[in-house]
């Protein structure tokens, strides 16, 4: 699985205690609550600042396209001229058809700010980046076609050769949605131009970049990742990352403003807590409201080190139903991400100076 991603300059601002990030948070079944909708104007306004401060901790809540995660199967970028280009929707349906660019844009219904995050992100990555997507609902599009009976799954074909799917039930939802804008802007060829799929609480393979077809199988369809061994269901996992101060960074004596992320896909986040000893006390730490159901969580805590020395910082999140980030460890190592991403706590150790 190639992966390219950029990490923010992490020592801007570090002077004024701050730091800059670009990352996000997400829900199911009605156990987080929503965060109300934006307006047009408010939207617009979250787009031109994309940073802000969350009580001494500078982050961006919406990550830049340029800055924002890359994860592909090969070296391939596909060259699409928008206006030849189609999207069949084909299979087990009564009524199949092909959408142009310009028809599926008509079709628009949907604006949410949405946190991706890549299977193969390890403890403390950088592969999970929030944006505002823009699009058309997958149930809109499949309904059109009229879908027949017995359908297992939906499965999403790329202009590029890479396949995934999803439960036929989920792709019903109401949740998942085509996008052809991001942060306002066109999708980017790197992001799959002109349209990709959005698939919220999922991790980032299940969300096929340059879309061409959509096909409603009877069967249990594998994907490329999924005939290699990686996870199918590919649920996101509890996550939250120290992201101020970084690992080995000294800390000066008195105040300082820990901070950093967490990511909960389709379980939210309820709580995150901070332990400044190597695990054996935790605290809480504050949140900041999500941008929507489905975007990270910024979060903070005041620390005050009395003395001089070694501390080693640890974050853990909870999910909104109560869920604890899993923590496992083999001979006090992390497991790894496959099959079905990363598991652990993240941690990093500091020197507090006068």
């Amino acid at each position: 699985m190639k992966t390219s991603f950029t990490r923010r300059d992490f020592f801007k601002g570090l002077g004024a205690g701050t730091i800059g990030l670009g990352i996000g948070v997400s829900l199911f079944d009605g156990i987080y609550q929503c965060a109300e909708a934006l307006t047009e104007e408010e939207t617009h306004t979250l787009l031109m600042k994309g940073t802000v401060n969350f009580k001494g901790f500078t982050a961006e809540e919406i990550t830049p396209n340029n800055e924002f995660y890359i994860t592909t199967y090969s070296d391939k970028v596909p060259d699409i001229d928008p206006k030849t280009f189609s999207l069949r929707v084909e299979g087990r349906a009564e009524k199949p058809y092909a959408l142009s660019l310009g028809e599926i844009k008509a079709m628009q219904d949907r604006t949410e700010f949405v946190t991706l995050e890549c299977i193969g992100n390890p403890v403390g990555g950088s592969a999970v980046s929030n944006a505002l997507w823009e699009g058309v609902t997958l149930r809109k599009v499949l309904e059109r076609a009229v879908p027949g009976k017995g359908i297992v799954k939906a499965a999403f074909f790329a202009e590029d050769g890479y396949s995934d799917s999803i439960p036929y039930s989920l792709a019903l939802s109401g949740e998942v949605f085509l996008a052809f804008r991001m942060n306002g802007q066109a999708l980017p060829k790197q992001h799959g131009y002109p349209l990709r799929m959005i698939i919220p609480g999922l991790y980032g393979e299940k969300s096929v970049k340059w879309l061409s077809k959509i096909e409603l199988v009877d069967y249990d369809f594998k994907g490329y990742w999924q005939k290699r061994g990686w996870s199918d269901t590919a649920v996101i996992s509890i996550m939250s990352e120290i992201l101020m101060p970084m690992d080995g960074r000294e800390v000066p004596l008195g105040n300082y403003v820990i901070g950093g992320i967490a990511f909960g896909g389709r379980y939210g986040i309820g709580k995150v807590q901070v332990s400044l000893d190597d695990r054996k006390t935790w605290h809480d730490a504050e949140m900041k409201a999500p941008l929507s159901r489905w975007s990270w969580v910024l979060w903070r805590y005041d620390w005050r080190p009395a003395k001089e020395g070694d501390h080693r910082i640890t974050v853990r999140a909870f999910g909104r139903g109560g869920k604890v980030q899993e923590s496992p460890s083999l001979f006090g190592k992390l497991f790894g991400t496959f099959p079905d991403g990363a598991k652990g706590l993240h941690s990093v150790s500091v020197k507090v100076v006068r």
